[in-house]
């Protein structure tokens, strides 16, 4: 003699047996928001995630550019050395740091740093400095840039 599972009480008939052998009046009623809803598409998923990793890449280059601008590179390669004609403040060159950063040629160096090229403009992140690395504009251009370990 064995069990039998039809007594036994899950708690949640749904689960147990597909809606569709309900009589009408037995069938869970649909919120009419939820009827109404449809799945996004792949493409829009897609674009979804897109547009969020583009907020997250933004909000980085932007801590980048707010770190590396507040430290010595400003008064090192800015103000003391001039090798950003036309940029006269912090927030100039943290802008031109986040540009380089989401737009430059980008490594992964020795150390945890990364480093960024962008219209002449070298960009080294490093999470162990003080102020998050430097930024400046080598002599030997992009070159620099490849030898950078």
């Amino acid at each position: 003699m064995g069990i039998d599972a039809s007594c036994i009480s899950t708690g949640d008939d749904a689960v147990r047996r597909p809606t569709a052998d309900l009589s009408a009046p037995q069938q869970p009623e649909v919120p009419p928001v939820r009827a109404d809803m449809r799945l996004p598409s792949a493409a829009e998923r897609i674009e979804a995630h897109r547009d969020a990793r583009l907020t997250v890449d933004k909000a980085y280059a932007k801590q980048i550019g707010d770190e590396i601008s507040g430290g010595h590179a400003f008064d090192k390669h800015v103000i003391e050395q001039g090798e950003f004609p036309g940029v006269s403040t912090r927030g100039q060159f943290a802008s031109m740091i986040e540009d380089a950063v989401m737009n430059g040629e980008s490594r992964i160096l020795s150390g945890g740093r990364t480093a960024y090229w962008n219209d002449g403009t070298v960009v080294i992140r490093n999470p162990g400095a003080a102020d998050g690395g430097t930024a400046f504009r080598p002599t030997n251009g992009h070159d620099y840039f490849l030898g950078l370990h």
